[in-house]
């Protein structure tokens, strides 16, 4: 499978997506950066990530070709050249299972969410490739973002699951701090809080209670992102 996550608008979590949601359920896949200002997955600690820009889709398409799995993180900075580019291209939107559009409940986040979505459908990607993502939610993604599922269920332009999003959690910047993964985090098999409850120094009782907080809080939110995978990648949904 390859999955490009992409939206005109900056910080909609392009990247956390790419890193957080796709990159641990896909054991294997290449990951490829179109981006030149703005965070990439590098950034977040993501090993062997492939930079490249928008100006550079040939690259990639020839890339994309000999690959089985593939993330492709297209930067919001890149993203006009890659539509231009990309159209030279015949058949080029074939390379891409699915185009996944993390959006927000700021209103100019998911203005250009839809603007994206319209984007895709005009260069010929088909409704059940682009998939709006939710993003940063709260409790519930219809009641923060109601304008995206309207718009999906008038124009049927593009697949959307209220069932499919990602939490609003604190624990992304701290992996973010770390430049460390769920993974790194949870298969950490120390015992925090044994070990803050026999401590005897402040500081070090403090770190380790800390650290037991942030693992407490990892555990839901990555099983938050295990059904999100699911659903989002289940064919012809």
């Amino acid at each position: 499978m390859k999955i490009a996550t992409i939206n005109y608008s900056g910080s909609a979590g392009k990247t956390v997506a790419a890193t957080h949601l796709f990159k641990p359920r896909m054991p294997g896949a290449v990951f490829f950066a179109v981006e030149s200002i703005n965070q990439s997955a590098s950034d977040l600690g993501v090993e062997n990530v492939q930079q490249l820009q928008g100006r550079n889709s040939g690259v990639l398409l020839e890339n994309l070709i000999l690959e089985d799995h593939a993330i492709i993180d297209i930067g919001a900075s890149n993203i006009e050249s890659f539509f231009e580019d990309a159209s030279r291209y015949a058949n080029a939107i074939d390379e891409f299972d699915l185009f996944v559009i993390p959006v927000t409940a700021e209103q100019k986040n998911w203005q250009e969410s839809l603007k994206t979505v319209e984007a895709l459908a005009a260069i010929g990607v088909p409704p059940e490739k682009i998939r709006l993502l939710p993003n940063r939610i709260v409790k519930d993604p219809v009641e923060e973002i109601p304008a995206i599922f309207n718009y999906v269920k008038k124009t049927k332009k593009a697949w959307i699951n209220p069932a499919a999003f990602i939490f609003e959690s604190e624990i992304y910047g701290y992996l973010a701090h770390k430049k460390i993964s769920f993974a790194s985090l949870l298969d950490d098999s120390i015992d925090y809080r044994a070990l803050a409850r026999a401590e005897e120094n402040p500081e070090k009782r403090t770190e380790f209670a800390r650290m037991f907080r942030w693992k407490s809080m990892a555990i839901p939110v990555n099983n938050n992102l295990d059904d999100c995978f699911r659903l989002l990648t289940q064919p012809g949904a």
